[in-house]
């Protein structure tokens, strides 16, 4: 069982904001889809001081409203800031480097536990699938 961390943030170095990786993500990248999020996820082959790299990313054609959009990023990054550990154990024990990208894909607001439960469950999958299982 892997244990929480002390201190539970998300730093600036964790957020993946290179051009060339987001695209990389997408063309060559898998999901795992369970509503209201959606996740891309690539084993990444190369150097990096940090086994995790995390975007998010809210659709400007279901929500018009940047309010609307960086509610439900804010969502979105205090769930997985919480609950990272889950596949940080599975990523330093598997000596792997992960590229991440949570999409939101409802077309109405949710709730923060709505999306806390998603985000828990498809980091587990992606954890359960590099353990093997």
């Amino acid at each position: 069982m892997v244990t929480k961390p002390r201190r539970q943030t998300l730093r600036k170095n964790e957020h993946l904001y290179e051009k060339k990786a987001i695209e990389t993500l997408f063309e060559t990248g898998k999901t795992v889809s369970l509503s209201p999020v959606r996740l891309l996820w690539n084993v990444y082959e190369g150097a990096s001081e940090l086994p995790v790299k995390v975007a998010f990313t809210v659709p400007r054609r279901s929500f018009k409203k940047a309010v609307d959009r960086n509610l439900l990023k804010r969502r979105m990054r205090e769930a997985y800031r919480k609950n990272k550990y889950i596949l940080y154990g599975a990523a330093e024990t598997a000596m792997k480097h992960y590229h991440l990208m949570f999409v939101y894909t409802a077309k109405d607001k949710a709730l923060y536990a709505e999306i806390e439960s998603k985000i828990v469950l498809t980091l587990q999958r992606i954890a359960d699938k590099t353990n093997g299982k």
